[in-house]
């Protein structure tokens, strides 16, 4: 189920790059195009569709949140491949790896405005909360957040209100906002929607953990990640359950799970 709805999630990404980039030089279009491809984020961009499976509805329903997530995250983590990144944040996914900075700002910039206006045109009556969403997920108490701070850590003495590790800032927290907008858009009721959107978080954040994602404020955690990860599944598992509308989620939990 994971590689075709994978397969599927691509090709509509390609097509939002190629329907949305026609007056750019063919080289920058072909650019974009190859990121998305190789960016690694399908299947955390999947939840989307896992949520809408998950909720009752078809997995198709999530597809265009799915879709805006992949261009989303793909967005962000082209910005991360600069120097200045690499060298406070190791293991992370470098989509732009060996690319100038400034062809990586650009495509950065290009995949975050191709995610939210797929957001926007592709979710109905639900785009504006799902843009809200992806505001919060992304913005000033989310991954901005949370990068900002790692940027510091080391250098400051830092502490976050709520109560969150710094690295727990960033971290799953576009997964957990995919799960939730393939939610709504399955028109789950607001229990439902928190549900889904936590069990996305805790994926995210096992997966990241698994993935061999490191950063500053992470130093704690050294020769614990593998336990953190199996933590955070369990919790999960608990909000899924078992059943068959929990299979993709699962898939994703785990990646050789009903594969």
């Amino acid at each position: 189920m994971l590689e075709v709805w994978r397969g599927r999630l691509e090709t509509e990404a390609l097509e939002a790059v190629r329907s949305s980039t026609g007056g750019m030089p063919a080289e920058f279009r072909d650019a974009l195009s190859e990121i998305v491809c190789q960016s690694g984020h399908q299947d955390l961009s999947l939840l989307a569709c896992a949520a809408s499976l998950w909720c009752g509805a078809d997995p198709e329903t999530g597809l265009p949140a799915a879709t805006g997530v992949l261009l989303l995250r793909t967005g962000i983590f082209a910005h991360l491949s600069l120097g200045g990144f690499r060298e406070r944040l190791h293991g992370l996914s470098q989509p732009m790896e060996g690319w100038s900075d400034a062809v990586t700002i650009l495509a950065g910039d290009g995949l975050i405005a191709l995610g939210m206006e797929r957001l926007a045109e592709g979710c109905g009556r639900h785009s504006a909360a799902i843009l809200t969403d992806a505001v919060n997920a992304l913005g000033a108490h989310g991954v901005l957040a949370g990068l900002s701070l790692e940027m510091e850590t080391g250098r400051n003495s830092l502490i976050v209100p709520d109560g969150r590790r710094i690295w727990e800032v960033s971290s799953g927290r576009i997964s957990g906002f995919a799960a939730r907008a393939g939610a709504r858009l399955a028109g789950a009721s607001d229990i439902l929607l928190d549900d889904a959107g936590m069990a996305g978080l805790l994926v995210g954040r096992a997966r990241f953990l698994e993935q061999g994602g490191w950063m500053p404020s992470m130093e704690g955690l050294k020769g614990k990640t593998a336990f953190e990860a199996s933590t955070l599944k369990e919790q999960a598992e608990e909000i899924l359950g078992h059943g068959p509308g929990s299979a993709l989620f699962l898939s994703i939990l785990h990646p050789f799970f009903g594969t």
